[in-house]
């Protein structure tokens, strides 16, 4: 069962005309340049996103990036320790209120599953999480790193795996996934560069699962479903570069996904012995206005069913893994499942792959 899901966001609210100037200015403020920003910001859906970075505050006086666009950027050591900082600060703030709205206790939770494409620490935000909460010295760990914005999906494939395996009838799994995409601003005039500026923000959202009888939940994860896409690793991409880490980001994304996608994912929906019309409830990643009507239009859904993305990408923008959960939690918010209602979400990652997970009422 899915118990509960929280998020937490950094205090950094960027609104998207001014991250729209900033980027103009620090891209060299030539006029082609300067066009391909305005088009990025405006077919976005996005109106504001969080950050780590304090530069999104105008009268901030001390700057993660240099003010001068000309001087060195960040290397990736420095940006790592701010990884590192607010990774710990917001996965402590979400899972502290994903179990004060349970009541769990922390020592219960058997399993701790870990998300995150960019930032790297070791002892992690995990170790973290287990030394200020009070997770069991025992808990088992698994960390799903570098798989994009699929990855807390493909986390929904461990947690059903953890919740049935071994001698244990009650098992309980917590997943958290921290994203901090701010941390890799990357000013070369390039229109990857220009893409991922203007969509991807930061956020960590935390989901606690259990087969604990008796709890209060929100939704049963019933099934999973993983599917790569044949040569199309140059769609989407994430390298680890000397300072901070490069997004390659494929234009036609929207159209490989209207095309290649949505009849995928009507295929896994007949495996499960469904139609899309069958499915009430949809948590489609939010990665730009593009890619969800691209969605909506293959699987015939209404506004009413894309409006929890919507309002997620227009408030917080592109978190990455975290978006997901951030949708799960607006869903969830706008609504409770009847027992016999389904929801299907639905995350892309590198390779291009395509990740959905099943839940139903309880």
């Amino acid at each position: 069962m899915l118990l509960h899901v929280s998020t937490a966001s950094p205090p950094y609210i960027v609104q998207q005309h001014r991250a729209a100037e900033e980027l103009k200015r620090r891209m060299g403020e030539q006029p082609a340049v300067a066009r391909m920003i305005d088009a990025a910001a405006s077919r976005s859906g996005i109106e504001t996103r969080c950050v780590v970075v304090p530069d999104a505050e105008p009268s901030v006086s001390t700057r993660f990036y240099p003010v001068d666009p000309t001087a060195p950027s960040p290397g990736t050591k420095q940006r790592m320790m701010l990884y590192k900082e607010w990774a710990n600060k917001l996965s402590v703030a979400a899972v502290s209120d994903l179990l004060q709205s349970t009541g769990f206790a922390p020592s219960s939770i058997d399993r701790l599953i870990t998300v995150s494409c960019t930032g790297f620490s070791a002892p992690n935000f995990d170790y973290h999480l287990l030394t200020t909460l009070g997770l069991s010295p025992n808990i088992q760990r698994t960390h799903i790193g570098f798989m994009g914005c699929a990855a807390s999906l493909v986390g929904f494939t461990s947690v059903l795996d953890s919740l049935h395996s071994g001698s244990q009838e009650q098992r309980t799994t917590l997943l958290v996934s921290v994203e901090l995409c701010s941390l890799h601003l990357q000013t070369e005039p390039t229109r990857d560069n220009i893409l991922a500026n203007m969509i991807f923000a930061d956020g960590c959202g935390a989901a606690l699962f259990s087969t604990v009888p008796g709890i209060p939940a929100q939704a049963r994860l019933v099934r999973t479903f993983s599917h790569v896409f044949p040569a199309s690793a140059h769609f989407m991409g994430w390298e680890i570069g000397n300072t901070g880490f490069e997004m390659m980001l494929s234009s036609q994304l929207p159209e490989i996904i209207a095309q290649q996608a949505s009849p995928v994912a009507r295929q896994i929906i007949e495996r499960m012995g469904l139609e899309p019309g069958q499915i009430r409830h949809w948590a489609l990643h939010p990665g730009g206005r593009a890619i969800i009507d691209a969605l909506q239009t293959g699987l015939h859904l209404t506004d009413e069913q894309t409006e929890p993305s919507r309002a997620v990408l227009r408030q917080y923008g592109n978190m990455s893994s975290a978006s997901i959960l951030f949708v799960l939690k607006e869903l969830f918010s706008r609504t409770r499942l009847q027992s016999d209602e389904w929801l299907c979400a639905i995350a892309f990652g590198p390779g291009l792959s395509m990740e959905m997970a099943f839940l139903k009422g309880i």
